[in-house]
């Protein structure tokens, strides 16, 4: 763990050191820097699940409904794919901030003066943040998005064999594989999230005694609201005829 910590350093080490950028980057590498961009990122992958919920429910609507969906989405060309990009990073130093965050958690556990001696040094976030299990989920959440994007964009185990995006979508769920990733996967997401809302609001600063328990709760929800309609749509898909 600590030598992909010490990797994933790196980029940072190598930016600081740009004339403009660098002042950004050192701030961004401070602990207080650090818990802010975990917070931004991961309440970006939060809206981003809001969106891409509302138009997979689409599906309860019907095939024509879905499609037209699928059309329009599809028709956005390279807007689309910029998107996507930018969605791909966002979700990849949103992971890397978890696994430094593991590392130095573990490094400030052996050593008590590492901790001080972390806040001045340029990581991907400091020891103290997300616990080890939401690093265990969050790679629960990898597994079943490199599936889902074997299955669904890439189509690498050939679902979709010239059909509609419906059929597409509704032969995926009717697979095991599919079955038992997507599920483990959602379930990991809904953890993921419960914990994952109501910290980021904290290191946003959205943390006051008398709300925490409210903000609590209402991570809770918005986490298995999340989870739970996509567990809806698995399920939808796993009983639809083939």
């Amino acid at each position: 763990m600590d030598v992909i910590c010490k990797a994933c350093c790196v980029p940072a080490k190598v930016l600081s050191k740009v004339p403009i950028l660098g002042p950004l980057v050192r701030v961004y590498s401070t602990s207080v820097g650090q818990k802010i961009l975990m917070a931004i990122t991961g309440l970006a992958l939060c809206g981003f699940l809001v969106a891409h919920l509302a138009g997979n429910l689409l599906l309860f609507a019907g095939e024509e409904a879905f499609n037209q969906y699928a059309e329009k989405l599809h028709s956005m060309g390279p807007l689309l794919a910029a998107a996507e990009i930018g969605l791909f990073a966002t979700f990849a130093l949103h992971m890397l901030l978890a696994v430094s965050t593991t590392a130095m958690s573990r490094q400030a556990r052996k050593q008590e003066y590492a901790v001080s001696e972390s806040k001045q040094g340029i990581f991907i976030l400091p020891g103290g943040g997300a616990s080890n299990w939401m690093l265990g989920t969050g790679i629960m959440i990898l597994v079943f998005l490199i599936l889902h994007i074997v299955d669904m964009k890439l189509d690498l185990r050939n679902f979709a064999s010239g059909a509609s995006k419906y059929a597409h979508v509704k032969a995926i769920l009717h697979d095991n594989i599919v079955r038992v990733v997507y599920a483990l996967g959602l379930i990991a997401l809904g953890i993921h999230l419960s914990h994952g809302f109501k910290s980021a609001l904290q290191s946003l600063g959205v943390n006051h005694k008398r709300w925490n328990v409210l903000f609590a709760l209402l991570g809770i929800i918005f986490a298995w609201a999340v989870a739970g309609g996509f567990l809806a749509i698995l399920a939808w898909g796993s009983a639809a005829p083939g």
